[in-house]
């Protein structure tokens, strides 16, 4: 009879961790943040307030320009604001933090401020991309693959 209770008791014990583990993880789980209907999908354009995911792609292009800007900035500066730059970078300190503390002269202040105005506008390009092929075909309805609902 005690074995019956222990058998029971571990099964009771089990099934409220497992719930309790359970509801746990479904108030974890992110809530959707509009509600679409199973049969239809529309494309709405993005608002200004609207941020937009750049895609894996784009990411590895604006990697890629960041590196050119830091190669660039890196060829003006002198071999101690080269040593304190690329310590800074390393660190992953953000450009905007480690340029003043590097004593850039005017000549050096334009050019990199070139280099940067250049950096942000084809970063702009790239993005602008995305949001030009999303709000190419605003109203745009696409019909998902499910399966008719038979009784």
């Amino acid at each position: 009879m005690s074995i019956n209770s222990i058998k029971r008791l571990s099964v009771s014990s089990t099934i409220f961790a497992f719930a309790t583990i359970l509801h746990t993880v479904v108030l974890a789980a992110p809530v959707p943040s509009s509600v679409t209907t199973p049969a239809l999908k529309t494309q709405t354009s993005a608002t200004p307030h609207q941020t937009m995911k750049p895609t894996y792609q784009q990411r590895l292009q604006i990697q890629m320009l960041r590196q050119q800007r830091d190669k660039d900035i890196e060829a003006l500066l002198n071999p101690s604001q080269d040593t304190k730059f690329k310590a800074a970078m390393q660190s992953r300190k953000k450009i905007i933090t480690v340029l003043p503390s590097l004593n850039l002269n005017q000549d050096q202040q334009k050019q990199v401020q070139s280099i940067r105005q250049a950096y942000y506008l084809q970063v702009k390009k790239i993005l602008s991309s995305q949001a030009s092929q999303t709000t190419s075909n605003p109203t745009a309805v696409t019909p998902t693959t499910s399966q008719p609902i038979t009784k």
